[in-house]
């Protein structure tokens, strides 16, 4: 792994990168097969018909298909539409929800989500007033057996979400969920994995497409560094395709006739990902994808994920432990690690490579989580600070009610511009999260920084003003 950093990253040289949930940073020899391919053909928009066009569609569905091939999701089984990024594969399926049941012959719609979703997962609720938050696994399971008691009702169409992984604290979730839900639950739930922080660091195996998710949103560039890219990837036997396609909105490239004139007329695309993807794709940021996955199997082996899954779950286990080993001299923790009582370092079923954790003084309070990433920052030491766009999960950790965090937000806190604390509570955690090429150097620097820095920094404050009193003197 350090000469592959070498060779593969000489960007990281001297730096100590540790927000790969963020994005990883990706490969000079992705950058350099790019710019050779790009160079080596000429290609068109996708929608004339010249033999550049021709070339550049061609090459768009060779790269879906590559694309599904890395999930292990059968063609035959599954449709990949691509997207900006997870957001943007998540706002898509709000939008045709939205649309479906404000149509006259369409359904109102019901939506649940886990508290520990992404901002992006919270904001869909914004489509219906019917909507809950799940608050604990607990609370899914009984929902589950009690068959769907309390949500959808016989007439209503549901959608429950949650992430694969906490963007927040790594801790990975049940990926049983949608099979329960779709053989247990009465009325007519679909399902959606936010899978952008768990595919970074894992295999998204699809393989059963009986027991997957009808909807999964990624990004690559959490995989891959690039292409800025996403997808929603559907089942394709689910009935939720139905209401995908009840979307209002059209756009260049997803209508075989529209009449504009005299009459408000159209004929919209039946094949799914071309009803969906508005206007010219992005694809010469499609074709990098293409690359990426080569060489990410170059790099990492025939099955790269499943390699990566191993390597970062490994050094997550150490850092773990490293950051519970230490202590002031009064015996108070330095670091205050945020986890889920499910979660276990070292198996990868049950957890990412991501921690999320406050640094205590050695008088018990805590150092200010933007202190933190900004002495790191002058180290070249890069981690993530803030709510980590987790309102539920950074809520649940810190203790905050709703009432505390409209108070602080009317005392001047907001996402933009933070406070580090409201009411002796701190308004957000540091995040170190690892990827594909993070190595035991990251770790031991990372440690060492903390070690250096905050171990009885009190004490050696202290020292410091006596012996300059005493030069004084």
């Amino acid at each position: 792994m350090d000469l592959l950093r070498v060779l593969e990253y000489p960007q990281m040289l001297g730096k100590t990168y540790l927000d790969h949930a963020g994005t990883t940073p990706w490969a000079k020899s992705l950058i350099n097969a790019y710019a050779a391919s790009m160079t080596d053909t000429l290609y068109g928009n996708p929608h004339s018909e010249h033999k550049p066009s021709r070339d550049a569609d061609a090459r768009v569905e060779r790269t879906r298909r590559k694309a599904l091939e890395f999930f292990n999701a059968d063609p035959d089984d599954f449709d990949l539409i691509f997207t900006p990024n997870a957001t943007g594969a998540i706002k898509l399926v709000h939008d045709c929800f939205r649309d479906y049941s404000s149509d006259p012959d369409g359904r109102s719609w019901w939506y649940g989500y886990h508290k520990d979703s992404h901002t992006s997962i919270v904001g869909v609720r914004e489509g219906t007033e019917n909507h809950r938050c799940f608050r604990n696994d607990r609370e899914v399971d009984l929902w589950i057996e009690s068959r769907g008691l309390g949500a959808a009702a016989a007439h209503e169409v549901g959608l429950f979400a949650y992430p694969g992984q906490s963007n927040m604290t790594g801790r990975r979730f049940p990926l049983d969920w949608p099979v329960r839900i779709r053989n247990r639950v009465k009325a007519e739930v679909y399902t959606l994995l936010d899978a952008a922080a768990l595919a970074s660091t894992a295999q998204i195996d699809l393989s059963d497409a009986t027991r997957a998710p009808d909807l999964i949103a990624v990004s690559f560039y959490k995989i891959f560094g690039m292409p800025n890219l996403g997808a929603l990837l559907v089942r394709k036997s689910s009935p939720v395709v139905e209401i995908l396609k009840r979307r209002r909105f059209f756009g260049g490239g997803t209508v075989d006739m529209v009449i504009a004139v005299n009459d408000a007329w159209v004929d919209r695309k039946d094949n799914l990902h071309s009803r969906l993807e508005d206007g010219t794709l992005p694809f010469t940021s499609i074709f990098a994808l293409e690359i990426a996955i080569e060489i990410h199997e170059n790099l990492y082996g025939p099955a790269p994920m499943t390699f990566i899954s191993s390597h970062t779950s490994h050094l997550i286990n150490l850092l773990y432990d490293s950051l519970t080993s230490l202590h002031h001299s009064n015996g108070v923790s330095v670091v205050r690690i945020y986890k889920d009582p499910t979660s276990i370092f070292g198996d990868a079923r049950l957890q990412g490579a991501t921690i999320a954790f406050n640094i205590q003084k050695f008088s018990g309070g805590l150092v200010s989580y933007m202190e933190v990433e900004k002495e790191a920052n002058e180290q070249d030491i890069y981690v993530r600070s803030g709510s980590l766009c987790n309102p539920g999960g950074f809520a649940t950790f810190l203790k905050f009610s709703p009432s505390e965090l409209k108070e602080a937000r009317l005392w001047g806190h907001k996402c933009s511009e933070p406070e580090a604390e409201f009411k002796g509570k701190a308004l957000g955690v540091v995040r170190v999260s690892l990827g594909a090429m993070s190595n035991e150097a990251d770790l031991e620097r990372f440690v060492g920084f903390l070690r250096g820095t905050y171990v009885d920094r009190v004490i050696r404050r202290m020292k410091k003003s006596i012996m300059g009193v005493l030069r004084a003197r």
